[in-house]
């Protein structure tokens, strides 16, 4: 039987908080002064190139949500990042990430300025 856990108990005991993209990966959210960044968990696998040129790639996946809306991901490019209601989401160059029903927060620094001003 599978158990259900409502995102609230995303936030770990460690201070982290846990964060799932719509595609099923789990990242661990920080706060430095630029903004913030999402680490993955587990290692990302994702198809990069066209065509037979394509490959996969596979490894930690590092996505940084700055403070001016900016969004940046070694594989996957620049691009922005907004929030809305049903969560929030970032545009890059080579894919769109969503976290549906989830916003950002630093647990680690509770008065951290959000990125309010990103709203979608």
């Amino acid at each position: 039987m599978r158990t259900l856990y409502p995102l609230s108990f995303a936030l770990m005991a460690t201070g982290t908080l846990a964060q799932v993209s719509s595609d099923g990966h789990s990242y661990d959210v920080t706060c430095n002064d630029n903004g913030y960044v999402l680490r993955s968990k587990w290692p990302v696998s994702r198809f990069v190139g066209t065509g037979a040129a394509t490959v996969i790639e596979t490894g930690e996946e590092v996505i940084y949500f700055g403070k001016d809306c900016d969004a940046f991901s070694e594989h996957l490019g620049t691009g922005t990042w907004c929030w809305a209601n049903g969560g929030f989401v970032a545009d890059l160059e080579h894919r769109r990430i969503g976290f549906p029903r989830q916003e950002l927060y630093c647990p680690a620094e509770p008065n951290f300025e959000t990125g309010f001003e990103c709203g979608c």
